[in-house]
């Protein structure tokens, strides 16, 4: 009888208490992924810096966070990369992915069907524009507002769709599948401007010399906004552990390495970093630190992919 009593007193516990849970009750994404041993990272399609093709391998800023997340975690890294931007919440509660790492932005709306982490990366909506289409001097997003007979491309199911619907007509918007595609309408002048967030477009316009009599830049900030890693909602312990990583990255000098890498220096396009003056002590230091964490991060891809990227 007493057995009974006690038991009775422990069952709410037991039930409510996620400290008196077993272990295997409580699995959560992390013990899911490691479990199968790789986690399945949602990736935009061709969007320079964060994913691209170089060499026949897939490179990136999210690329290189998504590895370095899954060697954290312990497993391998798989990639997938939907067709369609608005394929990747769906593809993410699906199941198809473990995680969104692809450009994506903040919104309220996105929020209530995922859970974003803290950010990793400041953008601004900006534009690629036909020369003659705005006066020689703009340099702003909102310069459109005095087109007329604007055709805007821009990506469907992205903020640059949002935030175009909200300052243009239906008419003006002309919807594609990819950033690249919209892009590419653009060199063919079936549109005379296009959306994209601002280190799209400054990359672009930073590896596309033979273009620069055609098109132009839009870079003033005219937003702030904030890309994040996005999970399924439902799981602070994930989430939590992401916040972690973003914040590890972020003061270990990782993310500040990346984006000296990926927009500064850019050899993965075929440039080479502009020739400088004698640095200071504080940069000869700086450089020394950056020599280590990009000895690090080189040894890490050689050992996920056996080969060692060759730019030059």
């Amino acid at each position: 009888m007493k057995s009974i009593r006690w038991l009775i007193i422990l069952l709410p516990c037991l039930i409510l208490c996620p400290g008196a849970r077993s272990p295997g009750l409580m699995a959560g994404e992390i013990d899911a992924i490691r479990a199968k041993g790789e986690i399945v990272v949602s990736l935009i399609q061709e969007f320079p810096p964060f994913a691209m093709m170089v060499d026949g391998q897939l490179s990136g800023l999210d690329v290189d966070l998504a590895k370095l997340l899954a060697e954290y975690l312990g497993v391998k890294v798989r990639f997938i990369q939907p067709e369609t931007y608005g394929q990747q919440i769906p593809k993410l509660l699906s199941g198809e992915s473990d995680i969104i790492i692809a450009a994506m932005t903040r919104t309220v709306e996105r929020g209530l069907l995922v859970s974003f982490t803290d950010p990793y990366f400041e953008v601004s909506q900006a534009a690629m524009v036909r020369r003659g289409t705005v006066p020689p001097m703009s340099d702003s997003f909102f310069d459109l507002l005095k087109v007329k007979g604007l055709k805007l491309g821009v990506q469907a199911g992205t903020t640059h769709e949002k935030f175009s619907r909200e300052l243009f007509p239906d008419s003006a918007i002309h919807l594609f599948p990819t950033t690249a595609a919209a892009v590419d309408a653009l060199l063919k002048g079936e549109v005379n401007a296009m959306a994209a967030d601002s280190p799209f477009v400054k990359i672009w316009h930073a590896t596309n010399p033979e273009h620069y009599l055609r098109i132009g830049p839009l870079l003033a900030p005219v937003t702030k906004e904030y890309y994040a890693f996005a999970i399924r909602p439902g799981d602070p312990v994930f989430l939590g552990w992401l916040n972690l990583f973003i914040d590890q990255v972020k003061i270990d000098g990782t993310l500040d390495l990346l984006n000296q890498e990926y927009f500064e220096e850019m050899a993965w396009a075929g440039k080479k970093a502009p020739t400088k003056s004698r640095p200071t002590r504080a940069e000869m230091l700086k450089n020394e630190f950056i020599a280590r964490k990009q000895a690090m991060i080189e040894a890490r891809r050689k050992a996920l992919t056996g080969v060692a990227p060759d730019y030059d």
